[in-house]
């Protein structure tokens, strides 16, 4: 049984440590095929990004024997040598723009010294940079690899100079664009896609693969790769909890499965740092390994700054071109809209393609799995309380009483938990922060709830689902839960559940800007 190795990104050392590697190099073959190009792709933090750009840097090496076994090794492929440029840009650590020129030109000086090449330390970082690539490309047609391009906008969203380093990277792209005659091979990745105008201005000639169906499977696992490479720890596994193989791998498909990042991509992947980290701890605890992403402040930052409203806004139907691309400046700005903060979502991988029209042009949004809805929520949750779901619950075990059907004693409990919550943080709350952190709880607790739940008479704030028991709530800000209560009624929100069996909770709550808590709440159970 080959070993999983977590902690390496690098193409050579995995293969020589003949650990699991999952083979992509068809993939590669078909993109590498098309001849000289310039490719961009986007995907989430931690999808095998790096490690594919370590692959396609063995393949441009022409190191053939890596790959003895692999797809790539049989096609008809020269394995000539080329030159080389990995720079991984996260890495960058720059907090002006004076900074992220003396780092870029300190990266150029790096390649120019592997090279043996000339390198000027008066030069700018422009002209370095020019200069770097016309050397090097005297010792054949160059192959560009970037990595991680836009780590250094997000970690800076907030700062004021912003817009003055995205100027310094538009200008570091440039140089790759004038240089298209001199390069055999650019890849491009990172995990937000921002509008050609902001940072790819010049760049008229990238071919940006990231909603491509032909390169969807380039990153992550596919249910037949999982089966493939990881049978025998999936065997241990299940042996390991006494379940049978079906019932196991419906469990670690609903935990790390669900990813879609093109419109028709032919099925979902499952999240490769889940899957490595899930098997090499035993196959048996399942946790969310993915929760600390590097894109997680970020993704918090905006939210509280936009105040977005999670139970209404998550299954809003969006554009192709929402998700598309943004302008890193308005995720900045006071005026971002829910549809800018979801294309950030998705492409973070908090969010994945759930359903399109038929024109393939609108989708719906929705997390992409339980670890991803639990990850999303704990830490949504913290930006909205100022205090982790530990802390926040300190032991109250608020969904057992919803699956006992124990109302009074959930709200009572819920009530706590929005006392607790320091002044500040809802001092200006509205509806959508006290539904938003109620979502946020449930889903943090591991209970079945939707938003926002389309009938034919309406949309519902949100369904809480167990073995025996149905909530249908209804929020209201500063009238009753009367009003509230009389909406469900009314609406018959509750027909579409009437099959079920199960006890049916209608649910009217009301929130209190003078209390800062929920001030009355009425039932219906049916």
């Amino acid at each position: 049984m080959k070993n999983i190795i977590t902690s390496i990104s690098s193409f050579e050392e995995l293969i020589k440590a003949d650990a699991i590697y999952v083979d992509k190099t068809d993939i590669i073959y078909s993109l590498i095929e098309k001849g000289p190009g310039m490719f961009f792709c986007s995907r989430p933090r931690r999808f095998g990004k790096t490690l594919t750009l370590s692959t396609f840097e063995a393949i441009f090496k022409g190191k053939k024997e890596l790959f003895k076994g692999l797809k790539i090794y049989d096609k008809d492929y020269d394995w000539n040598e080329y030159p080389v440029i990995h720079i991984d840009l996260g890495r960058i650590q720059a907090k002006s723009p004076n900074e992220l020129k003396e780092s870029l030109k300190r990266e150029v000086e790096r390649i120019s010294k592997a090279y043996s090449v000339e390198y000027s330390e008066r030069s700018t970082y422009y002209d370095a940079w020019n200069d770097l690539i016309l050397n090097i490309s005297q010792k054949g047609k160059l192959v560009i690899l970037i990595d991680e391009y836009d780590k250094i906008l997000s970690s800076n969203i907030y700062n004021p100079d912003v817009e003055e380093m995205r100027d310094v990277l538009r200008g570091f792209f440039e140089v790759i664009k004038a240089s298209s005659a001199l390069v055999r091979f650019v890849f491009i990745t990172g995990v937000t896609k921002f509008s050609k105008v902001s940072i790819f201005s010049s760049m008229n000639n990238l071919s940006d693969i990231s909603l491509s169906d032909d390169y969807s499977l380039l990153f992550g696992y596919t249910e037949l790769e999982l089966e493939h490479y990881f049978g025998q720890y999936i065997e241990k596994g299940m042996r390991a909890l006494g379940v049978s193989r079906k019932r196991y791998l419906e469990r670690v498909k609903r935990k790390y499965d669900g990813n879609r990042f093109t419109p028709r991509q032919r099925e979902a992947i499952y999240n490769p740092v889940s899957i490595g980290s899930f098997f090499f701890n035993g196959g048996i605890d399942f946790d969310n390994y993915w929760i600390n992403t590097g894109a997680t402040k970020l993704i918090m930052d905006v939210a509280r700054h936009i105040g977005f409203d999670i139970s209404k806004d998550i299954t809003t139907p969006i554009s192709k071109s929402d998700i598309a691309a943004f302008d890193i400046l308005e995720m900045a700005s006071n005026t971002v809209s829910a549809y800018a903060y979801k294309s950030l979502l998705f492409q973070c991988g908090y969010l994945t393609i759930r359903s399109m029209n038929r024109r393939g042009d609108i989708f719906v949004l929705d997390f992409p799995n339980e670890e991803v809805a639990e990850a999303y929520s704990e830490n949504l949750l913290a930006a909205y309380t100022g205090k982790n779901t530990e802390s926040l619950f300190k032991g109250s075990d608020l969904r057992s009483s919803f699956d006992d059907g124990d109302t009074i004693e959930a709200i009572e409990k819920l009530r706590a938990v929005y006392a607790s919550i320091a002044y500040d943080l809802l001092r200006d709350a509205g509806e959508a922060h006290y539904s938003t952190a109620f979502f946020c709880m449930m889903k943090a607790l591991g209970a079945r709830i939707g938003s926002e739940i389309e009938t034919s008479r309406g949309r519902i704030d949100a369904v809480l689902e167990n073995r025996r028991h149905v909530y249908i709530f209804e929020f209201k800000y500063n009238k009753t839960a009367s009003e509230a209560l009389k909406q469900i009624v009314e609406t018959k929100y509750y027909e579409p559940y009437m099959a079920s069996k199960k006890k049916i909770h209608l649910v009217g709550m009301n929130f209190s800007s003078s209390d800062r808590n929920i001030n009355e709440w009425k039932e219906e159970i049916m």
